[in-house]
């Protein structure tokens, strides 16, 4: 778990205002052990006590994927999720459990040979990729 006075603190680094809200959403945020939708964090942050909206929720949740505390996942549904990103901000992907929804993390990346071929023979000057697999875990595949 990530120690949110950390996040916090790059986030006022970086020029962005800690409000209490923010702050709350900031601290439910990294407690999540497991994918979890805005909404899903919304619900439970209401469910705690009044204070923070819906739009405080989507923007800070946006905010933390752009500094790399939360990765979003794009699952097969076409909605997005989010998972604490690991510590480091290693390059990593994710498999995705199309049944239950668990996410694992691996750092092995092979597609950086495809980029470069890719940027060769269409000129386009590659900046980034993410990479999400979608399958069933061994224990839906029981």
């Amino acid at each position: 778990m990530r120690d949110s006075n950390q996040t916090l603190q790059l986030l006022q680094q970086r020029g962005h205002r800690v409000t209490g809200p923010r702050r709350r959403v900031v601290e439910a945020a990294e407690k999540q052990s497991g994918p979890f939708t805005a909404d899903e964090l919304l619900q439970r942050l209401q469910d705690a006590g009044p204070g923070v909206g819906r739009a405080t929720v989507f923007r800070t949740l946006d905010l933390l994927a752009q500094n790399a505390v939360l990765d979003r996942l794009h699952r097969p549904d076409g909605c997005h999720s989010y998972v604490v990103a690991a510590p480091g901000n290693q390059h990593h992907h994710h498999l995705i459990c199309s049944a239950c929804g668990i996410v694992v993390q691996f750092e092995e990346c092979t597609v950086e040979p495809l980029l470069a071929e890719l940027s060769d023979r269409t000129q386009f000057s590659i900046s980034g990729h993410w990479l999400e697999v979608f399958g069933l875990c061994v224990a839906c595949q029981r």
